[in-house]
Protein backbone atom coordinates (compact mmCIF):
# COMPACT_ATOMS: atom_id res chain seq x y z
CA UNK A 1 0.00 0.00 0.00
CA UNK A 2 1.49 3.34 -1.06
CA UNK A 3 1.46 6.46 1.04
CA UNK A 4 -1.07 9.15 0.19
CA UNK A 5 0.75 12.44 -0.45
CA UNK A 6 -0.71 15.73 0.78
CA UNK A 7 0.87 19.09 -0.05
CA UNK A 8 0.79 22.52 1.55
CA UNK A 9 1.61 24.91 -1.31
CA UNK A 10 1.65 28.68 -1.78
CA UNK A 11 -0.93 29.83 -4.32
CA UNK A 12 -1.31 33.51 -5.24
CA UNK A 13 -0.43 34.92 -1.82
CA UNK A 14 -2.29 32.29 0.21
CA UNK A 15 -1.87 28.59 1.04
CA UNK A 16 -3.67 25.53 -0.28
CA UNK A 17 -3.82 21.93 0.90
CA UNK A 18 -3.71 19.56 -2.08
CA UNK A 19 -4.02 15.84 -2.74
CA UNK A 20 -3.14 14.62 -6.25
CA UNK A 21 -3.57 18.08 -7.84
CA UNK A 22 -6.98 18.54 -6.17
CA UNK A 23 -7.36 21.53 -3.85
CA UNK A 24 -8.88 20.30 -0.58
CA UNK A 25 -8.80 23.59 1.34
CA UNK A 26 -7.65 27.20 1.01
CA UNK A 27 -6.07 29.25 3.84
CA UNK A 28 -4.81 32.77 4.42
CA UNK A 29 -2.02 31.67 6.74
CA UNK A 30 0.54 28.92 6.28
CA UNK A 31 0.14 27.64 9.84
CA UNK A 32 -3.59 27.10 9.26
CA UNK A 33 -2.88 25.18 6.05
CA UNK A 34 -0.27 23.01 7.79
CA UNK A 35 -2.71 22.23 10.62
CA UNK A 36 -5.46 21.29 8.14
CA UNK A 37 -3.06 19.16 6.08
CA UNK A 38 -1.80 17.39 9.19
CA UNK A 39 -5.37 16.55 10.27
CA UNK A 40 -6.11 15.06 6.84
CA UNK A 41 -2.86 13.09 6.71
CA UNK A 42 -3.34 11.75 10.27
CA UNK A 43 -6.75 10.33 9.38
CA UNK A 44 -5.58 8.82 6.07
CA UNK A 45 -2.62 6.66 7.13
CA UNK A 46 -0.17 5.76 5.73
CA UNK A 47 0.43 9.24 4.37
CA UNK A 48 2.94 12.05 4.09
CA UNK A 49 2.45 15.81 4.34
CA UNK A 50 4.94 17.79 2.26
CA UNK A 51 5.22 21.49 3.06
CA UNK A 52 6.56 23.95 0.50
CA UNK A 53 8.16 27.34 0.99
CA UNK A 54 7.00 30.39 -0.99
CA UNK A 55 9.84 29.76 -3.50
CA UNK A 56 8.47 26.26 -4.20
CA UNK A 57 11.22 24.27 -2.49
CA UNK A 58 10.25 21.62 0.06
CA UNK A 59 10.61 22.91 3.62
CA UNK A 60 9.73 19.70 5.44
CA UNK A 61 7.76 16.49 5.32
CA UNK A 62 5.80 14.68 7.99
CA UNK A 63 5.11 10.94 7.88
CA UNK A 64 1.95 9.43 9.36
CA UNK A 65 1.45 5.71 9.90
CA UNK A 66 3.80 2.78 9.54
CA UNK A 67 6.12 2.43 6.60
CA UNK A 68 4.24 0.28 4.04
CA UNK A 69 7.42 -1.39 2.83
CA UNK A 70 9.54 -3.26 5.39
CA UNK A 71 13.25 -2.54 5.30
CA UNK A 72 15.50 -5.35 4.24
CA UNK A 73 18.29 -6.02 6.44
Amino acid sequence: MARTVYWVSPILGSWDVLKEQEVLSHHGRKRDAVAAGARLARTDRPSVLKIRRRDGTIESRRLYGNDPLPRSG
